[in-house]
């Protein structure tokens, strides 16, 4: 079956990349409606005018579609950073391929997936402050379902309800949190983490409740993390981990908006934010005795499901190209193309991992 030029652009059409063929000569002779979004072009401004007519680009060799044409060789997950016709910066990470009439380059095709939000952020992150904070815009990936978990999280920061985050181990539960915090309206009040699977049960009171003086042999006037937190957000990593007894009385806390430190007896109002993560479901955890129910619908109002990575492949190849990025920086290197079996052995790696 042969399909009509009609059918191949409508087809085209319905990809969720980028799509640009020039002729032998760089001409472009098709530039897909994603493509246009990508590099901020009208289509019309780019169809059958030669390509660096159109984009600035430092070296010949720099654009992906020429190189492709004059060494007559594909190349795949090659980044590229130019110009648009507007001085715009774009970058892509391309799949490139000289076309063939017979034995005879008749052209190149590429599709083009967009990440120049990545590549600002990358060259943000070498110069950022380690004091600074995460934000939505370091969660690194395209698929749909971490798209939808990031949408959930954004509005998660217009309230100041209780959040629960759940993923497997790895899979970024606290840049979700921290996220949340730097972008609700407690942004510049403090953000305190505690793993509640890091500290022993017989500290772990007085870590997140404080202590008053004589409550026990050497205590001290010392602020729990809840006053610590005040006016902020408090994240409580693997929740499921915190002994019940302290369970019911971070209910109590959460409820009534009072902290008592050990050994005191007055309480003290706070306000403070809870976000809590857990590595496993939070269902199966009250089933089998680790988790309090009625803790769990407290702190419920907010749930997200961060899905793991072998769920999500597409987000490998952005990943992979933010570490490149990271690495070139760090040790003064200029990787710019990722080899053909790369990002498979990537994918092939993460599920049997997990």
């Amino acid at each position: 079956m042969v399909m009509s030029r009609e059918s191949v652009c409508h087809l085209l059409s319905l990809l969720d990349v980028g799509v640009h063929i020039i002729d032998q000569h760089g001409v472009t002779m098709y530039y897909n409606d994603q493509m246009a979004t990508i590099e901020g072009m009208d289509p019309q401004d780019v169809i059958n005018r030669p390509v660096q007519e159109v984009f600035s680009f430092k070296r010949v060799e720099d654009s992906t579609l020429l190189t492709a044409i004059h060494t007559k060789q594909s190349s795949r997950s090659r980044k590229q950073s130019y110009k648009n016709a507007y001085g715009h910066d774009v970058t892509t990470i391309n799949r490139t391929s000289p076309l063939y009439d017979a034995e005879r380059c008749i052209g190149a095709v590429e599709l083009s997936r967009d990440v120049t939000r990545l590549e600002h952020y990358m060259e943000q992150s070498a110069t950022k402050r380690q004091s600074e904070r995460f934000t939505f815009a370091d969660i690194i990936g395209h698929s749909k379902a971490l798209l939808r978990v990031i949408e959930e999280a954004k509005r998660a920061t217009r309230t100041t309800s209780s959040v629960l985050v759940i993923g497997e181990t790895g899979t970024g539960k606290e840049l979700f949190a921290e996220s949340i915090h730097t972008g609700s309206e407690r942004q510049n009040g403090p953000y305190v983490t505690q793993n509640c699977a890091a500290i022993p049960e017989t500290l772990l009171e007085s870590i997140l409740f404080g202590t008053a003086t004589g409550a026990f042999t050497g205590a001290k006037e010392k602020a729990g993390l809840f006053e610590q937190a005040n006016g902020g957000t408090l994240l409580l990593d693997e929740l499921n981990s915190l002994p019940m007894v302290l369970q019911a009385k971070l209910l109590r806390v959460l409820q009534d908006k009072r902290v008592r430190r050990v050994g005191a007896i007055q309480d003290q109002k706070v306000d403070v934010r809870v976000v809590a993560t857990m590595n496993e479901d939070p269902i199966v955890a009250i089933d089998e005795g680790r988790l309090r129910r009625d803790l769990y619908y407290r702190l419920n109002v907010v749930s997200l499901h961060v899905p793991p990575l072998r769920e999500r492949k597409e987000d490998i190849e952005p990943l992979v190209f933010s570490f490149v990025n990271k690495f070139n920086k760090r040790f003064n290197l200029k990787i710019r193309e990722m080899s053909e079996g790369l990002c498979a052995s990537c994918s092939i790696m993460i599920t049997q991992a997990m």
